[in-house]
């Protein structure tokens, strides 16, 4: 436990400076544009491939997606080799979901949040259609281009957050893990909240879920609040197989947090992978 908590620290502290010293120039990187029919629209996607994935061709791999592509996946993606270098958690491959000049706000926000939350006359999220597009374009072209063991897991910053719980309230057996980092639960009088609190009370889960949840100890009340809010109310109406942890990041603000807290959620995520249906982590 020693050990875990000390190298978990340690890419939290200083994992730029680890990386640099342990992962090779020679990582395989894949950037990939295609044309969506569910989104009428050209996306693109950051495809991180393990660092064994090419010695190793007959192995299989979890897959974890991450929104916000081009920014949250990389610091992830490393802190992902660290972490599996040291047999700590399985290799992973990182998909990050790169937006448009437009997309995020369209995208990441669920169907019952408006858009902007200053304007009271923005349009409403499409967060429906874009779950509909990871789901019925996204994952479908992951699967069949690259060697996956069905284990899948997503993750989302701020509003990206809000789409996170929402896929839990939508397709709650489409993920087998969620991380959730300094997200806005607050917003429109914490609908989202008490979706959750309706939901999760006769909800049931087929197979064992993760959901991580984190926020920066020096964020605005909102967000603090909010992530205590939802906490209270998962911790009294957990459903079986549903797996909660929170993390409350010492000293971290709303952009440093999900810097600090991925080590911590992905060494959570190891332990539950280890002990899920999915089996070892090494």
């Amino acid at each position: 436990m020693l050990r875990l908590s000390t190298l978990a620290f340690l890419v939290l502290a200083s994992s730029t400076i680890v990386i640099a010293q342990t992962r090779p120039a020679t990582d395989s990187l894949v950037l990939t544009e295609f044309s969506s029919k569910i989104l009428a629209e050209k996306r693109r996607i950051i495809v991180h491939l393990p660092l064994n994935y090419l010695k190793e061709p007959t192995k299989k791999y979890p897959v974890m997606y991450v929104l916000d592509g081009g920014n949250q996946d990389i610091h992830t993606s490393d802190k992902i080799s660290v972490l599996a270098g040291a047999s700590i958690i399985p290799e992973c491959i990182v998909v990050g979901i790169m937006n448009t000049k437009t997309s995020r706000n369209r995208d990441q926000t669920p169907p019952f949040m408006q858009t902007e939350t200053e304007d009271p006359g923005s349009l409403m999220g499409n967060g429906d259609q874009f779950l509909t597009f990871i789901e019925k374009e996204l994952i479908p072209k992951i699967d069949s281009n690259y060697r996956v063991n069905g284990y899948k897991t997503l993750t989302g910053h701020s509003r990206g957050g809000l789409f996170v719980l929402y896929t839990l309230l939508e397709r709650p057996a489409l993920f087998d893990a969620r991380f959730c980092y300094s997200t806005p639960v607050w917003r429109f009088n914490d609908i989202i909240i008490k979706k959750i609190e309706n939901y999760i009370k006769q909800a049931s889960f087929n197979k064992p879920s993760l959901l991580f949840l984190s926020a920066g100890a020096n964020e605005t009340t909102n967000i603090v609040g909010g992530f205590n809010r939802l906490n209270i109310v998962l911790n009294a109406n957990t459903p079986k197989k549903l797996t909660v942890r929170n993390y409350l990041t010492p000293l971290a603000d709303h952009q440093q947090n999900p810097l600090f807290a991925t080590s911590k959620g992905l060494v959570e995520w190891g332990k539950f992978y280890e002990t899920s249906n999915n089996g070892p982590t090494k």
